[in-house]
């Protein structure tokens, strides 16, 4: 398969975290007579390698292809998903997609080349009393709209681990100035409104060069982390406490992987499981 995604340790990272999460899920539920689905949301082409071997901090063969999110998924076994839903805008990656699931024509699994913003939404409501699903938004940068975050909560059956872009998101955000419209825009569309982010923001202590009074950011990435954290607190029935950054290799933080648990009866146990995981790693 060709190299269409690329990473590093954090990539092993986020994939490891996803896949103990999704076998303890699975035996969890494995007694239950709900319905389980799958859904990746940004689901790439089925693996990835990293961009070189000086980007992952072990011995390896940077041409290696390793598995992705989505063959991770097919591959849970104990209490296999009634339904994988893989979702992917890419036209090339979805073929790569087409052809994994061709391997598995045994399992119910539906590729789906549109944005996620337009499938998630459509997803959450025909889900029924018996249906539960884990959903994974892994996202290359900005693409998730809060819209879609608060769709998967309103659900109240779906488990969601979501891949914060804490490194993009830092950048729309200067520290010595507002934002720009644009910027401001993206950052809207993130946190579902101006007011859940631009309390950042206040009056610096002295005045430019030109006698006005400037705009100064307080706080790194871990103000940036509980205001997003805050946000799915207010939507979602349980957010996991533990939330893990992920870091490249020159230790500069560029994604932050949240849990939140949207269903009232297993939101304990999911955030619980959740939270072990995150905490070890």
């Amino acid at each position: 398969m060709p190299e269409l995604e690329f990473g590093g340790p954090w990539t092993f990272e986020k994939l490891n975290i996803l896949s103990t999460y999704l076998n303890d899920y699975t035996k969890v539920m494995k007694n239950q007579s709900f319905r389980l689905t799958y859904v990746d949301a940004f689901a790439g082409s089925g693996s990835w390698s990293p961009r070189s071997v000086q980007d992952m901090d072990q011995p390896t063969d940077f041409r290696e292809m390793w598995k992705g999110s989505a063959a991770i998924a097919i591959d849970i076994d104990d209490k296999p998903f009634d339904r994988l839903v893989f979702i992917e805008k890419d036209d090339d990656r979805c073929r790569f997609l087409r052809r994994l699931a061709s391997h598995h024509r045994g399992r119910h699994i539906d590729v789906v080349n549109k944005d996620a913003n337009e499938v998630i939404p459509a997803f959450c409501r025909s889900l029924d009393y018996y249906d539960r699903a884990v959903v994974f938004l892994d996202p290359f940068a900005t693409e998730v709209s809060w819209r879609t975050v608060e769709a998967i909560a309103n659900t109240k059956k779906i488990d969601c681990w979501i891949l914060f872009p804490l490194g993009a998101i830092g950048r729309l955000m200067p520290l010595n100035r507002d934002p720009d419209p644009e910027m401001a825009h993206r950052l809207d569309r993130v946190f579902g409104g101006r007011q859940y982010w631009y309390g950042v923001y206040e009056n610096a202590h002295q005045l430019d060069l030109f006698g006005q009074q400037n705009r100064e950011r307080f706080g790194g990435s871990e103000t940036i982390i509980d205001l997003y954290r805050n946000r799915l607190e207010s939507v979602f029935e349980r957010v996991a406490p533990t939330v893990k950054e992920l870091r490249n290799s020159k230790n500069a933080p560029i994604f932050a992987l949240f849990f939140a648990a949207s269903n009232k009866a297993g939101a304990s146990i999911a955030v619980k499981i959740a939270d072990h995981i995150l905490s070890k790693w």
